[in-house]
């Protein structure tokens, strides 16, 4: 398996494919987004709020839940 995701990093280094990505440290919407560390929600949840990389700040957690409220 690590193989496999070593050689993938590779050819993605190698083919400049991460410049898509490229995005700017502060959002481009200006908005942060509380969500469960899921891993079904990877690309449902961009995909379901039209976000794009650089558009929101995304923070995750188990359950999405803050526990400590901030006075």
């Amino acid at each position: 398996m690590i193989n496999e995701i070593m050689e993938y990093n590779k050819k993605f280094v190698q083919e400049k494919m991460y410049e898509q990505y490229i995005a700017d440290k502060y959002p481009n919407k200006k908005l942060a987004i509380l969500s469960c560390m899921d891993t079904r929600l990877v690309e449902l949840l961009p995909a379901a709020l039209g976000i794009k990389n650089g558009d929101v700040k995304m923070i995750k957690n188990a359950g999405g839940v803050v526990s400590m409220s901030f006075r």
